[in-house]
């Protein structure tokens, strides 16, 4: 009759995948899968550098709720809107649950091995059931677990800047077509003044030649400017439609009419009052795409050391419990080792410590891109709010006066409605290039904070 394994046996076989449950939840058991704490540190950092705070614990809007449709869109509902509801930064979101599970993976020891015997003979009567059992804990992943989890958590790091990142670079876009639309909106007033004004030339042309006093030229002349400008205002009525369009898609609702228009309020012009050197420092300081480069030099660090710790591939610790054919039972200890003679992990080695070289030069590319981008950035906006400010200042304000002269020369019976005609037509095409060079400073302006990583304090509010 077989006899059954003792109390004390069991115990004895079971120690080692005792002890292996027991350090796997001393060394893994503290980490948790819950991505929340790092969802909502990346949405703080968005909220620190542009002032919305994202809602990613939250699905995203189905149907059009913090605005109607028909409302003009303020830029604070579009950018919370664009963070909400925009489909690809929700996935990016989604990646820092995937690098949560990768830190927490990273502190697990690996499973104990169960290896069953069970061996017949070939003659039953000579021979018996030979029935055997082992148990082996693999603990290689001891030393190299504290490699892991730094590897792990740079890069959870980099992901959770990296998203950052682009959530920030949305907002710049959002921002930057907002602009644009409400640029656009007033480039297509300032289009209907003007044709108004050249209709209203053509009509006094004309009543003049039925009077005997100009020509037809000038009447034809009039007409080509009353087309050319109907062409331009065709121009700005399209490119504004594809912009507003652009916007739905930025806000998570790309199918909504588009017949709405975008609160202009905040779309003021700033003049540039920060120097290029403070830029190059908050840029240094504060652009999350640099630092979320050097969490991946942090990275590979890590990989390097692991490779270095890694060339005994496999040490395992275990028992062995045996029942021979006379029913004779033994229990004894396992270990195993790999022998580092065919494979010494030199390779591994080598192209861990490759890989971190590589890494610490695109960190220093990231960095020198972001302070070219910056300072680019820095010109552009300094020189559209000089060349607005000087625009105003000067072609606006000689236009303005000379239309004021003409009011007074017709008046005073020294001028014909035409001087005066002109005179307005001038000063709009005065006003409309004034309000490209506005769009084009408020743009640069965004484009800087973009570049700066941020929002940069020496510069007033937009």
């Amino acid at each position: 009759m077989k006899r059954q394994p003792t109390r004390q046996h069991v115990l004895a076989t079971c120690t080692p995948a005792t002890l292996a449950l027991a350090l796997a939840l001393i060394t893994g058991g503290c980490a948790s899968l819950d991505p929340k704490p790092d969802i909502n540190r990346a949405a703080s950092t968005v909220a620190e550098r542009s002032g919305m705070t994202p809602v990613w614990t939250e699905p995203w809007e189905a149907s059009l709720t913090s605005w109607d449709g028909r409302s003009p869109l303020m830029l604070e509902q579009a950018v919370a809107m664009a963070l909400r509801n925009n489909r690809e930064i929700r996935a990016e979101v989604e990646q820092i649950a995937a690098s949560r599970a990768d830190l927490v993976q990273a502190g697990l020891l690996p499973n104990p091995v169960l290896g069953l015997t069970l061996r017949f003979p070939f003659d039953p009567v000579s021979g018996g059931t030979l029935i055997g059992a082992q148990v082996v804990q693999s603990f290689t992943a001891l030393w190299l677990r504290d490699g892991k989890i730094k590897a792990a958590d740079a890069r959870l790091n980099q992901t959770v800047l990296d998203i950052s990142d682009k959530a920030l670079r949305l907002v710049a876009e959002v921002k930057s077509t907002h602009a644009r639309i409400s640029f656009g909106q007033l480039a297509l007033a300032l289009s209907d003044e003007n044709l108004a004004t050249i209709q209203g030339s053509i009509d006094s042309l004309e009543a003049r030649v039925r009077g005997g006093e100009g020509t037809l030229l000038d009447v034809n002349r009039a007409r080509q400017q009353l087309v050319k400008a109907q062409s331009e205002r065709a121009v700005v009525f399209r490119d504004l439609a594809k912009d507003r369009r652009r916007m739905l898609e930025l806000i998570g609702f790309a199918s909504e009419d588009a017949e709405w228009t975008a609160d202009g309020s905040g779309a003021a012009l700033s003049t540039a009052a920060i120097n290029e050197s403070a830029v190059i420092a908050i840029t240094v300081s504060q652009r999350l795409d640099v630092a979320a480069a050097r969490s991946i030099v942090e990275a590979q660090c890590a990989d390097l050391s692991i490779e270095e710790k890694s060339r005994i591939k496999d040490f395992g610790l275990g028992a062995d419990f045996e029942r021979d054919v006379d029913g004779a039972k033994t229990i004894g200890p396992v270990i195993e080792v790999g022998i580092p003679i065919f494979d010494t992990n030199a390779a591994q080695i080598s192209k861990a410590g490759s890989l971190a070289r590589a890494a610490l030069a695109r960190y220093e590319a990231v960095s020198q891109r972001a302070i070219r981008e910056a300072r680019i950035a820095w010109v552009e906006l300094d020189s559209a709010s000089r060349l607005a400010e000087q625009y105003r200042s000067t072609v606006l304000a000689i236009s303005e006066h000379n239309l004021t002269l003409a009011e007074a020369a017709l008046k005073s019976g020294q001028a014909d409605v035409t001087v005066l005609l002109d005179s307005q037509r001038e000063l709009l095409d005065a006003r409309r290039t004034l309000n490209d060079l506005e769009r084009d400073a408020v743009l640069a302006r965004i484009s800087l904070e973009e570049a700066a990583g941020g929002r940069i304090p020496s510069l007033p509010a937009q």
